[in-house]
């Protein structure tokens, strides 16, 4: 073997080894999987940069990420990168390197379905899955109408029988073998907004810092979260380790022992790192912990929040989940909600997430709505005022395709009345926020009944009210509503003063008078905030007689 051979041989020995080395210590700074996405997304056309330098520090100009051309091609990220605690000589001693990210711009737009279009490019190269849900179908504008001409005694079984379509829809959400049900409408266009905000990330050996940064998300939800947004992460086990010692009162022992995580799954992948993030803007903070997977993010517990009231909050949010919050002006006591956010199995992506936010003390205007529900209940005093509202807790499964199904929401209406400490009503139901349609009830417990002077009913007695419309404009057939407290008047008093009556109008062919069957609501979400006050202090007192007002 001649010496020009082994020389080559042994440059290429050299050179194998140079790459070997190179790979590795790619994987250090930046992880396999992270590596694999970024491959992935390379090969299909979703990263560009403009111009690379490597001295004397690394840089790259004008780096982008964009949609796949068969996708429209739209730009979902831009920004420019340079490498400024490290130069290049300095990548090859394994040590931190800081990567500060210049005049960044982050697009989080949505496509004509509503879908996240990052997810979408995420989930062309296998990136994340969804964990499947089964949707509820939009609501029919004439089976609303069909149920207002129906005959007032087959009400109270119409309003059971959306009870138990209710419960039937909540029970199918949970289920991971399904078929996706899809709006009956495209989405309008949605308006978007900036948002300034910087970030602190540490994954693996790198350190991201983004300055001087733009976020663009639809408006409403920018409205919502506020300026100034700041967010500070960390991936992987060790910079998880690190944060939770920089971090007052936070515990990293749930992914402190990779032998404790969860088993891998075909719905929530296999865990492959730990992944906590915090963020904090001028309404908003958030707390997410959880592992990476193979298919997307297994959320330790569910995602944490925390929103200071404002009027965009009522009318893109509380509204959307109980038309009778959407007048809100303001909280008593505690400036903010306390929510959490738990998509299904825990998962992101998922199909369907459920909102849960804890019991607040709300100040509502005055609206028709409200004022209706309180004519009905001979409350006119209440009708030119903003009214106190305590809520129980308000939980809702919020669907892909634009559904809401609110779960059983109790209210305390007016508990600084005088001598009226409250009045109890109770709603829940179902929202197509695409088709903009309303289909719930409002129910009127046996406790608020009694003060109205229908007294002696089972104590989870409820008499449900449709509530059909629109959630700015609900609509309520107020004059059939008042024929059933009418109807349930007779009915009780009947009942009680001559049982017998109620066979001798049935044998006639009459409405039935039993007070055996009736309709209920759907189970309570936790507790009762005001008897648990009332317990500690014997302060709430319902059942006062409200016809004196």
């Amino acid at each position: 073997m001649g010496f020009f051979t082994k020389a080559l041989l042994v440059l290429l020995v050299f050179a194998f080894a140079g790459l070997i080395y190179v790979a590795k210590l790619a994987v250090l700074y930046i992880g396999m999987d992270i590596l694999n996405v970024g491959w992935r997304l390379f090969r299909q056309g979703s990263l560009k940069f403009g111009r690379l330098a490597l001295r004397p520090y690394i840089s790259i100009r004008n780096f982008q990420i964009v949609e796949p051309k068969s996708a429209g091609g739209d730009v979902l990220f831009s920004a420019n990168l340079s490498v400024v605690e490290s130069p290049l000589r300095g990548l090859f001693s394994g040590n931190k390197v800081v990567v500060a990210v210049h005049e960044a711009t982050m697009f989080l737009h949505l496509d004509s379905n509503g879908s996240p279009r990052w997810m979408n490019l995420l989930a062309a190269v296998d990136a994340v899955k969804d964990v499947e849900a089964t949707l509820p179908a939009p609501v029919s504008l004439e089976e609303g109408n069909e149920g207002d001409t129906r005959k007032s005694e087959k009400e109270s079984e119409s309003a059971s029988m959306s009870d138990k379509k209710f419960n039937r829809r909540f029970s199918l959400s949970k289920s991971s073998k399904s078929t996706k049900v899809k709006s009956s409408r495209k989405l309008s266009v949605v308006p978007y907004k900036r948002v300034p905000f910087t970030a602190d990330v540490s994954a693996y050996i790198l350190r991201l810092y983004l300055r001087e940064s733009l976020l663009e998300l639809p408006e409403h939800a920018a409205l919502i979260v506020g300026d100034n947004l700041k967010v500070k992460g960390a991936l992987g086990l060790p910079n998880v380790a690190l944060y939770a010692d920089a971090a007052p009162g936070y515990d990293s022992a749930w992914c402190s022992n990779a032998d404790h995580w969860p088993t891998a799954s075909t719905t929530t992948g296999r865990p492959l790192y730990p992944i906590v993030l915090d963020a904090q803007a001028e309404n908003c903070t958030l707390h997410v912990q959880g592992w990476r997977t193979t298919t997307g993010l297994l959320l330790q517990q569910p995602i944490s929040m925390s929103l200071n009231f404002t009027p965009a909050l009522a009318k893109f949010a509380l509204r959307e989940m109980h038309p009778l919050l959407g007048s809100a002006v303001g909280l008593q006591g505690d400036s903010s909600l306390h929510m959490t956010l738990e998509p299904l199995q825990l998962h992101l992506p998922a199909d369907c997430y459920t909102v849960r936010i804890q019991p607040m003390k709300l100040v509502i205007g005055s609206n028709a709505f409200l004022s209706s529900i309180m004519g009905l209940l001979k409350l006119n005093k209440m009708q030119s005022t903003n009214v106190e509202a305590w809520t129980s807790t308000v939980e809702a499964d919020i669907f892909q395709n634009g559904q809401i199904i609110s779960k059983r929401m109790d209210v305390l209406l007016g508990s600084s009345l005088g001598s009226c400490k409250g009045v109890h009503v109770i709603m829940w139901g179902h929202v197509d926020t695409v088709d903009d349609v309303l289909d719930m009830t409002l129910g009127i417990p046996a406790d608020t009944l009694a003060a109205t002077g229908i007294k002696e009913l089972p104590s989870d007695y409820v008499l449900p009210v449709p509530v059909k419309g629109t959630p700015q404009a609900p609509n309520v057939n107020w004059g059939r509503a008042v024929g059933q407290l009418t109807e349930l008047s007779i009915k009780r008093q009947v009942t009680k003063g001559l049982p017998w009556l109620s066979n001798v109008i049935s044998s006639f062919g009459g409405p039935s008078l039993d007070m055996t069957d009736y309709s209920t609501a759907p189970p309570l979400v936790g507790k009762l905030p005001w008897e648990a006050q009332d317990a500690q202090h014997g302060g709430v007192a319902l059942g006062a007689d409200l016809t004196e007002l």
